[in-house]
């Protein structure tokens, strides 16, 4: 998510001007990996607070003369002095936007809400339920960060001490919460998390003090080319979840405090009121549709790319398929044993994309296997705010670490935009995973993550129900029958003819021939080129629906989207426009495959199958919509061109 950092120089420190500038460079370019939408940093020194924050990248800001003259203003004093009542602290912030428009300088960090100046990474899932229910405070800007300075002044006008009010206001947010905050009244700074995504380290003399989001970037400040001179070689310490740090200024002396023990929110009420506009369809599609010739045993239509049926009406997919064997879960504790840290340590990294089979398989990890990971999560613009939000809901109730790789979310948009715009003008089945390429460096962070922390072993919670072989089918890929799990392990030839196909549209429409073809160049290595070290959770646990849902809105809170009839694909943003438009021209969805392969091996019967796959048809008109809006298209436009597309149904 966010990436937050801090620098604290004492009035004993040795610190030169070009070292302490070079130093606040680095903390912010590196933390820049979390969030390149808005940067902000707050200045405090002995006299006063100085504030700077832009809708724009930190790169870009550091550049612009507003910040040289804050940070002048904020810091040159400090550096022209040499006596003991000097101090200068520095918190900053490079934000990923969750909620509150980044256009709106009140959205964006440092907050400053009544005394305290405060950066936020994370995402308070229940701050609406917070402002109704504490009379006499309101907000005053869109962002969740806000409630929490506010919490903490309430409780300290009601006479707690500043850290009492930092405990009671972490009891009372629910999801995910690392923050760092100054009182204009005192002298100290003050940590908190509920994830341990906070890091700091304290220099060899003891006079001077940094923090960040990730330990990755406290290593490389600590060790190698970037660190900064006063500390190299000192200790990196972790604020373990649940847990506070105060920094006094003056004398850069770092005290732990503990919060209470039980951080659990109160529950909220689950959204699962439907609210999705119905589009009226016409009667002639609607009863083609219907009419479509289906296989016997499962769900697959006559418009399945490479199907073919038998004297019983029995699909070619249904022949082909090779039944998979769930390996023992014994299996998966002799992986997990080898890992498992005694002391509370991270063991393992997740990849957590806050979708259903994530979350869950974060619960289980945590909770069954007694594991401690870090979850990581690539956002490359399309991570929806509910997956935010209930990401923030697993990751501060377990008390997980959550490290955020954030694209250059602008650029990626701008791509997806420019190929969506390309395949409106000549529509064309084959060509729509072009639109998700832009998440596939999911794979080579994920690589990148495990190499940074340290882990020897990264968890992913794909299922085996979820293979999609129509995709590459209308690209003219035929993968019927193929039992291979891991992209990368696909065979040469099926890459070659998968890159050969794309040319080949490419050529015939070159409005795809844009700026998005590096992304998508590094796209496609990343996936299908680069090796993939992981192990699939459910390859040894059993994937059991509804014991999902249960767990995950009955003990999480976990959200629904109010557009949707199911848990499923309700964190990916870009999943309810391509699915809509599988359905309109190919009268089927991922959801067909998806409750086919579950027949298949037995997990529900076709008649269920049926059902769900109707329910999960439905367009998702508010997503769709979000979708549109998000990428810049006309939405009435882009309705209208996708249902005149002849139907193959017809």
């Amino acid at each position: 998510m966010c990436g937050i950092f801090g620098l604290f120089v004492g009035p004993n420190s040795t610190m030169s001007r070009n070292d302490w500038d070079s130093a606040l460079t680095s903390l912010f370019l590196l933390s820049e990996s979390r969030g390149k939408e808005a940067a902000g940093i707050a200045l405090a020194n002995d006299k006063e607070i100085v504030v700077h924050k832009d809708s724009i990248s930190a790169n870009e800001m550091m550049k612009t003369a507003d910040y040289r003259t804050a940070l002048e203003r904020g810091a040159g004093d400090y550096f022209k002095r040499n006596d003991d009542d000097r101090y200068l602290g520095v918190i900053g912030h490079a934000r990923l936007v969750t909620n509150g428009l980044q256009g709106i300088d009140a959205n964006n960090q440092p907050i400053w809400r009544d005394d305290i100046v405060i950066v936020h990474n994370g995402i308070v899932v229940n701050v609406d339920d917070l402002w109704e229910k504490n009379e006499g405070i309101d907000p005053t800007a869109e962002v969740d960060s806000e409630v929490i300075a506010a919490l903490m002044y309430q409780y300290r006008q009601q006479g707690k001490s500043s850290r009492d009010a930092m405990v009671s206001a972490f009891n009372d947010v629910y999801g995910e919460t690392s923050v760092a905050l100054f009182e204009a009244a005192g002298k100290n700074a003050l940590l908190g998390t509920n994830t341990g995504s906070l890091h700091y380290c304290v220099s060899n003399s003891g006079n001077e003090l940094f923090f960040a989001s990730e330990h990755h970037i406290c290593r490389l400040l600590t060790n190698g080319s970037k660190a900064i001179p006063a500390f190299q070689g000192a200790k990196i310490e972790q604020v373990l979840a649940g847990n506070g740090l105060s920094i006094a200024l003056k004398e850069i002396e770092a005290t732990r405090f503990g919060f209470e023990e039980n951080l659990a929110a109160p529950a909220i009420e689950p959204m699962l009121e439907t609210q999705r506009k119905i589009e009226e369809k016409s009667a002639r599609t609607e009863a083609a549709r219907e009419s479509m010739r289906r296989c016997t045993k499962c769900l697959l239509p006559e418009t399945m790319p490479y199907i073919s049926f038998d004297a019983d009406g029995v699909c070619s997919y249904c022949h082909s398929y090779e039944p998979w064997t769930k390996r023992p879960e014994s299996d998966l504790e002799e992986v997990l044993s080898k890992h498992r840290s005694t002391d509370g340590s991270p063991d393992c990294v997740m990849a957590f994309s806050g979708g259903r089979d994530s979350s869950y398989g974060l619960h289980l990890m945590k909770e069954k296997y007694g594991m401690n990971p870090i979850c990581f999560t690539y956002d490359w613009g399309m991570v929806t705010d509910l997956a935010r939000r209930n990401q923030a809901r697993l990751c501060g109730k377990l008390g997980v670490e959550h490290i955020w790789i954030s694209a250059d979310i602008k650029a990626k948009r701008a791509n997806i935009r420019r190929n969506v715009l390309a395949w409106l003008k000549k529509p064309d089945l084959g060509i729509i995973p072009l639109f998700m390429a832009g998440d596939k460096q999911m794979l080579m962070y994920a690589n990148k993550t495990m190499e940074q922390t340290g882990l020897s072993i990264m968890a992913l919670c794909t299922n085996r129900y979820e293979k999609t072989d129509f995709k590459a089918g209308f690209l003219h890929v035929n993968s019927t029958g193929s039992t291979i799990h891991k992209p990368s392990s696909l065979p040469m030839a099926a890459k070659a003819n998968m890159l050969w196909q794309y040319g080949k549209r490419f050529m015939v429409n070159p409005r795809y021939i844009n700026r998005s073809i590096p992304d998508t160049a590094s796209a496609f290595l990343s996936f299908y080129a680069i090796e993939q070290d992981y192990f699939s959770l459910f390859d040894f646990v059993p994937w059991v629906e509804t014991e999902i849902d249960e767990i995950l809105i009955g003990e999480y809170d976990w959200e629904l989207a109010p557009d949707a009839k199911s848990s499923w694909r309700i964190g990916d943003g870009t999943a309810p426009f391509y699915n809509y438009i599988y359905y309109s021209v190919a009268g089927f969805t991922e959801a067909d495959t998806f409750r086919s392969n579950q027949i298949r091996e037995g997990a529900i019967s076709r008649e269920e199958g049926m059902r769900l796959a109707a329910l999960e048809n439905e367009p998702r008109w508010q997503s769709i919509r979000e979708y549109t809006q998000i990428i810049n298209i006309d939405f009435d436009e882009t309705i209208r061109i996708i249902d005149r597309i002849p139907k193959l149904y017809i």
